[in-house]
C-alpha cells in the first residue's frame, strides 16, 4: 500500500510526516566542540541533536556490543514523539506498521473495534481513562458489536494481562487477537466491572450502510470516514433519491471519524452556501484562520429534513459533519452529547514506520470550540445506567451463549420469539432491555449480510425519535 501524507480525526490507528531539516531558534554556530547557546539559555533542536551525535559516536566506538542502529532509530523517534505530552500523537514502529496498514485495507482477523489507549507515560493513577483502553466504536456485526461493548467501555485486561503498560499499538495488536483463539476481556462500564468472552473473526470495515426505512424516508449509516467515504455517500445519496427519499437519517453514533476532506465534501453535499469548518495551525504567516466554505451546488435538495443520529462514540470528522450541518440550520442532531474531539492529526510514513501528531485545531462554523466538550444534541435521549449486579448477571448471560443456542433452536425472527426469549430468562438478573439488545443483534447477524434489514426503528429508541420528528416536520 503505498503511503501517503494524510489529515485525520482518528480515534484509534493513525500514522505520519517526516522533515529532514530541522532548525529551531537562531543560528548555530559550531566550532571544533563548540556551540553557542541561545539567548534564552535553552538548547536548540540542533543543539541536542549535535549531542546525542557526539553519545551515539562516543558509545559507539567504546560500547563492548554491536549496536542495532535500526533500534537506536525507532526509539529515538518514539522517545520525541512521547516527549511531547499528546495523547493523540504517537510512533508507530516498522514491527507494527503491516498490522498498521492491514487495518486500513479494511479486513482482518479481530473482534472489530475502534480504540484509544494514552501513551503510558501520561498515565494517571487516579484516572482510569489514561491507563485502560476505551473502546470508542464498535464495527457493526463484529465480535464486540454482538457482545453489547459499546463506546466508552474500558478494558483493563486481555486475557488476564494487564493492559496498563501497552502502547497504542500493542493495545491494539493484543484486543485484536488470533483467528480460532478465544478473547477474554475485563470490561469497565461506570462503577460496574465485568468479563466478556469473545472469538475473534475475520471483520470488515464497512464504508457505510443505507437504505429505505419506507416509501419516502432514507436511513444512512456512516461508519468511518475513509478517502473514498464521499464517493459511496453519494452514490447512496442518488439512489435513495431516486427511490423517493423526501426525509433522511444520517447516523453517526460510534462513527470514531476519519479523514477530514471525505466528512466535509459530505457536508457540501447538502450545503449551498456557508461555513463547515475553520482551522488554526501552528504557522500564523501560513495557515492560521483556514476556513471551509461550502459550494453552491447541493446534492440533496435544501426541502428534504435531516436528523443526525450522534452519541458518545461520535468524533471527530462525526463532529464536523454534525455540526456543518446543524449550525448551518441543515438538520436536527438527536441522541447524547457526542465524544469531543476538536483537533486534527496528520499521518505520515516515515522509514518502515509511522508518525501521528496532533497539527491543527478546528472551529465549527458558529466558531465553537467542541474539544474535550462535545456537541449536545437539540433532542437528547441519553443511554440508561445499570447496577454492578446488573452487569455480572449480563456478562455471565452472554458468556453462557444461551443467546446463540435459542437463535439456533428458533431461527424465525420475530416479535413472538424476542418477547419468548425475555420471559424465559426473565428471572436471570439481566435487564430486559440488554435481554432483547442481544437476542436482537444475534438474530439479525445470524443473516447473511445481504438479508439483514439497514435498520430497526422499532427496537431503535433514538431512531424511532427521528423518524418521528421527521414525520412532524412534514
Amino acid at each position: 500500500m503505498p503511503k501517503k501524507l494524510l489529515t485525520v480525526i482518528l480515534l484509534s490507528l493513525t500514522a505520519v510526516v517526516y522533515s529532514s531539516g530541522l532548525s529551531e531558534g537562531r543560528d548555530v554556530n559550531i566550532i571544533g566542540q563548540y556551540v553557542q547557546q541561545r539567548e534564552d539559555g535553552k538548547k536548540s533542536i540542533s543543539e541536542i541533536l549535535y549531542e546525542i551525535s557526539n553519545i551515539y559516536a562516543y558509545l559507539d566506538n567504546n560500547f563492548l556490543y554491536e549496536i542495532d542502529n535500526r533500534d537506536v532509530e525507532e526509539k529515538l523517534i518514539s522517545g520525541l514523539v512521547d516527549s511531547l505530552g499528546d495523547k493523540y500523537s504517537y510512533y508507530v514502529p516498522s514491527s507494527e506498521a503491516d498490522d498498521y496498514e492491514e487495518a486500513l485495507t479494511g479486513e482482518y482477523v479481530g473482534i472489530g473495534t475502534y480504540l484509544m489507549k494514552m501513551n503510558p507515560s501520561l498515565m494517571d493513577p487516579d484516572d482510569p481513562r489514561t491507563y485502560m483502553i476505551i473502546i470508542s466504536s464498535t464495527f457493526p456485526g463484529g465480535p464486540a458489536d454482538r457482545s453489547g461493548l459499546r463506546a466508552n467501555d474500558l478494558i483493563s485486561n486481555i486475557n488476564g494481562e494487564d493492559v496498563s503498560q501497552m502502547d497504542a499499538r500493542e493495545a491494539s495488536r493484543k484486543l485484536r487477537g488470533k483467528e480460532g483463539e478465544e478473547l477474554v476481556l475485563t470490561v469497565h462500564r461506570g462503577d460496574s466491572e465485568f468479563e466478556i468472552r469473545l472469538m475473534p473473526e475475520k471483520v470488515e470495515v464497512p464504508t457505510c450502510t443505507y437504505g429505505m426505512l419506507d416509501d419516502s424516508t432514507g436511513y444512512l449509516q456512516i461508519i468511518s470516514f475513509a478517502e473514498n467515504t464521499n464517493v459511496v455517500v453519494e452514490k447512496a445519496l442518488e439512489e435513495m433519491t431516486s427511490d423517493g427519499m423526501d426525509a433522511l437519517v444520517i447516523d453517526l453514533r460510534n462513527n470514531g471519524g476519519g479523514t477530514v476532506d471525505s466528512a466535509l465534501a459530505i457536508a457540501d453535499m447538502f450545503l449551498s452556501s456557508g461555513r463547515m469548518i475553520s482551522v488554526e495551525y501552528k504557522d500564523p504567516l501560513k495557515r492560521l484562520g483556514m476556513t471551509y466554505e461550502a459550494d453552491k451546488e447541493v446534492l440533496v435538495d435544501e426541502n428534504i429534513d435531516i436528523a443526525i443520529l450522534v452519541n458518545g462514540g461520535t468524533a471527530s470528522s462525526s463532529e464536523i459533519l454534525t455540526a456543518s450541518l446543524m449550525e448551518n440550520d441543515r438538520a436536527a442532531v438527536i441522541g447524547e452529547k457526542t465524544f469531543g474531539k476538536g483537533i486534527m492529526q496528520n499521518v505520515i510514513p516515515i522509514g518502515d514506520g509511522f508518525i501521528q501528531f496532533t497539527s491543527a485545531h478546528y472551529l465549527t462554523p458558529d466558531g465553537n470550540d467542541i474539544h474535550e466538550k462535545g456537541i449536545v444534541p437539540e433532542i437528547e435521549i441519553p443511554q440508561k445506567e445499570y447496577t454492578d449486579e446488573e452487569m455480572s448477571a449480563y456478562a455471565d448471560f452472554f458468556n453462557s451463549f444461551e443467546t446463540m443456542k435459542w437463535v439456533e433452536e428458533n431461527p424465525v425472527f420475530s416479535d413472538e420469539n424476542i418477547d419468548s426469549f425475555i420471559k424465559e430468562n426473565s428471572g436471570k438478573g439481566v435487564p430486559e432491555d440488554l435481554l432483547k439488545m442481544l437476542v436482537i443483534n444475534e438474530y439479525v447477524h445470524s443473516m447473511p449480510s445481504d438479508e439483514r434489514p439497514v435498520a430497526l426503528p422499532e427496537y431503535d429508541e433514538v431512531l424511532s425519535r427521528a423518524i418521528s420528528y421527521l414525520k412532524e416536520a412534514e
